[in-house]
């Protein structure tokens, strides 16, 4: 089997016995990887037969986990059908044709993507270390041979044992005996000098994934580079709604209700002295407030390419396959969106640029079995950047939370358990508590009411208002005028089945508690289900479907598009914002960049990675249906393992038992009386079961984050892009920087520290 590792084909199985005899000092190899051996038998099965039997072989049907693909496929259909009419026919039957249509449809792309990842984690890269006898520090990491870089040369030209046993064995596995090595001597000379007379050019232009902080900023840099004509064409910056609200109210404007002078913590309250800083900069440096804010966006530009690259870096301490790798480089420096929200400035970009090294630091966490809390450094960074994700958005908190709270299903040792336990009920109180009632009244805020979390709920509520006026009780009907900004009677005359602010408004009157509305909204659900549904289905289409059309208020259906729309121009009210800095037409560089965008949107089958369902519905889909399906058959395969060691340990047994038995002695047997045969059967799979869970659970927390990003997209209030509103882009924005890291831990067969082979009490 061959395989191209940085960017010279070898035999795999070569390496891997090179690898190991420099290691012994021998061209002995260990036993294969069984990943391998596992794709070997796959290829000599798919050999002979028609195409069926080769289709099951590539495919590896399975009933594991088809109820996910089942599910998303009917979530998909009722979903295309609310984006498109604004409700969701249940009564006809095209409706389930559509949704076994579509669960057919991922049922398949799950089966070969689950067969595709399989085979990406037999094409790893061994990034081990290899220790050289008698040389106490005599190790190099293998991951950084033949990558292009200098330190890839000089770090086997400091190790001379090493490489004349690399390259002696080499030179056997390929048939030359007699000279090993000498033969190769004059081309890798050759190649040397030629790598040595580019390295200045290549140093600076390429990816070195390496976890120092010379290379990360190199790394860094070379991301800006990509993004840099974004960055000059989109000047002076892209400020969203919200971002020129916050910063009227910086400058003591009052909105939303507010008194003047005061800063409603309804948008992050750091976010907005955060903008009005750098607006109030290019005030007074340049006498223009948007200079100001694109000095802002430039730094956070730099903030994420840090983030980025650090990212990069830690998937390459893992054996992931190096072009799966530069694939994600590549997906970073040159998949448009990523450099477009870059350049937004929006609470959203802000707490995602925090949350990508949030996440990286807690799987690093998970990966050394959170032995980091040792380290005061790393808890201090990781404790101040928590902190800052939970003051640049709400919803940061809960996913922060949630996460640490999700670490006591670990094997981890106990006393660093209750330590991520503790940093979670500290953070929240702080967050929650601490600075709402001891801050806020010095720094002129004025605490947020939670409508927002409430948007689902509310807006559900709102359909069966407007399906079912009258049907309410006067109990539950002055519980829901006592607690929302709007009465019963109005949100279901404002209904707007794709946006949820004319239902939950701006704030909340709160004159009742809110388990009154819970109760409410409970008698009204359980009434009219349906409704609910509808409701459901109507605000959260965006998220679940490929194709829709807005009916309201138009006599012919107008087109919106379900793809990702970053924006190019800023979009400020004019009684805002609009009064410190006059509003700036487009200009042509930013329509420039528009034009461009959508010409790609528009080509059919280029388009397809800018489709909003597929980051925010069928990825998260494959990653649970991948994690069920691998947790199953390796569980499966541990107990087939078992019965086979039991009738090998039984037929031994008996065996040995003829053999020694002493006819006509009271003890004729007493040397396996005391040998539990069930017990010495079982201990093996009890072992093994305790490491694959071990480990599965660890793949689980790595994924949290990500999977919580996901999950947080049902409390936003609209999902469709449409005109006249602001894209709901940036809030997929984090959840599309993560999905490359979760992507490569399904990829590759172990992690930076651990790996399923090693102690279950320890991973």
């Amino acid at each position: 089997m061959e395989d191209k590792v940085i960017g010279r084909s070898v035999d795999t199985s070569a390496m891997r016995k090179v690898t190991a005899g420099a290691a012994t000092g021998s061209c002995a190899g260990g036993p294969d990887d069984r990943g391998a051996l596992q794709l070997s038998s796959y290829t000599a099965e798919s050999k002979g037969g028609g195409v069926w039997p080769k289709l099951r072989v590539f495919l590896r049907p399975s009933k594991t986990g088809l109820l996910i693909p089942a599910v998303l496929g009917f979530m998909v259909a009722c979903s295309s059908q609310a984006a498109q009419f604004g409700w969701v026919p249940f009564d006809h039957v095209y409706l389930y044709l559509e949704a076994i249509g579509y669960a057919v449809l991922f049922a398949l792309l799950y089966m070969i993507a689950f067969r595709g990842v399989q085979f990406a984690r037999t094409r790893v890269f061994d990034g081990s270390k290899v220790n050289v006898a008698g040389d106490e520090a005599g190790s190099t990491d293998l991951s950084n041979v033949d990558d292009g870089s200098d330190d890839s040369v000089t770090a086997m030209t400091r190790k001379p044992a090493l490489a004349r046993k690399i390259t002696s064995c080499e030179g056997r596995l390929r048939g030359n005996p007699e000279n090993p090595g000498n033969a190769d001597v004059a081309s890798t000379s050759s190649a040397n000098m030629s790598h040595r007379r580019f390295a200045a050019v290549r140093r600076y232009f390429h990816f070195r994934y390496v976890e120092r902080p010379s290379a990360i900023a190199a790394d860094a840099s070379i991301l800006l580079c990509c993004w840099l004509p974004y960055i000059v064409l989109l000047f002076p910056g892209v400020i969203h709604f919200d971002t020129g609200d916050q910063i009227a109210e910086y400058y003591g404007m009052p909105l939303y209700g507010m008194n003047a002078g005061k800063i409603w913590d309804h948008h992050p309250f750091l976010d907005t002295y955060l903008y009005g800083w750098f607006a109030a900069l290019g005030k007074a440096l340049f006498d223009n407030y948007n200079i100001g804010m694109y000095i802002y966006a430039l730094l956070q530009a730099i903030g994420f390419a840090f983030g980025i690259a650090w990212l990069l870096a830690y998937l390459g301490r893992t054996d992931l396959n190096r072009k799966m790798l530069h694939g994600f480089a590549a997906f970073f420096c040159f998949f448009p969106v990523v450099p477009m929200c870059v350049m937004s400035v929006a609470k959203d970009t802000t707490s995602a640029m925090f949350f990508v090294l949030w996440a990286v630091m807690y799987c690093k966490l998970v990966d050394t079995r959170l032995d980091l809390l040792r380290n005061p450094w790393f808890v201090t960074a990781f404790a101040l950047d928590g902190l800052l994700v939970a003051l640049t958005r709400k919803l940061g908190l809960y996913i922060i939370v949630l996460c640490l709270l999700a670490l006591v299903i670990g094997r981890f040792a106990a006393k660093f358990k209750a330590a991520a336990v503790a940093f979670a009920v500290v953070l929240f109180v702080i967050v929650d508590m601490a600075i709402p009632k001891f801050a806020y009244q010095y720094i002129n805020v004025v605490p947020g009411t939670p409508e927002a979390a409430l948007a689902l709920p509310i807006q559900m509520m709102a359909r069966a208002a407007h399906d079912h006026p009258d049907d309410i009780g006067d109990a539950d009907r002055a519980a829901v005028d006592n607690y929302l900004e709007y009465s019963w009677d109005r949100i279901g005359r404002d209904y707007d089945p794709w946006l949820a602010v004319p239902a939950i408004g701006w704030t909340v009157k709160g004159k009742v508690p809110v388990s009154r509305l819970a109760k409410a909204w409970l008698d009204v659900g359980l009434r009219h289900p349906d409704s609910y549904l509808q409701g459901f289905f109507c605000l959260e289409a965006g998220w679940m479907t490929f194709d829709a059309f807005s009916v309201k208020y138009q006599p012919i259906p107008k087109p919106v598009s379900v793809v990702m729309l970053p924006m190019t121009t800023s979009d400020t009210a004019a009684y805002t914002y609009g009064v410190l800095q006059p509003h700036t037409p487009p200009t042509e560089a930013s329509e420039t960049v528009k034009q461009l965008y959508r010409t790609l949107v528009d080509t059919p089958g280029v388009n397809i990675p800018f489709f909003m369902a597929l980051w925010t519905s069928v990825l998260p889909g494959f990653i649970l249906y991948y994690l069920w399906r691998r947790r199953k058959e390796r569980r499966q395969t541990i107990l087939m393992m078992n019965r086979n060691r039991r009738t090998d340990s039984d037929a031994r047994l008996g065996q040995a038992v003829q053999t020694d038995r002493t006819v006509g002695t009271d003890g004729e047997t007493s040397r396996f009386n005391a040998i539990d045969t069930d017990d010495l059967a079982d201990r093996p799979a009890a072992d093994l079961m305790a490491r694959a869970s071990a480990a599965g659970r660890n793949l689980l927390l790595k994924c949290l984050p990500w999977l919580l990003s996901a999950a947080s997209l049902y409390v936003c209030a609209e999902s469709l892009s449409r005109p006249g509103r602001p894209s709901p882009t940036r809030f997929v924005f984090q959840l599309m920087l993560l999905t490359p890291m979760v992507i490569g831990f399904l990829c590759s067969s172990r992690g930076p520290q651990t790996s399923i082979d090693e102690d279950p009490a320890e991973v």
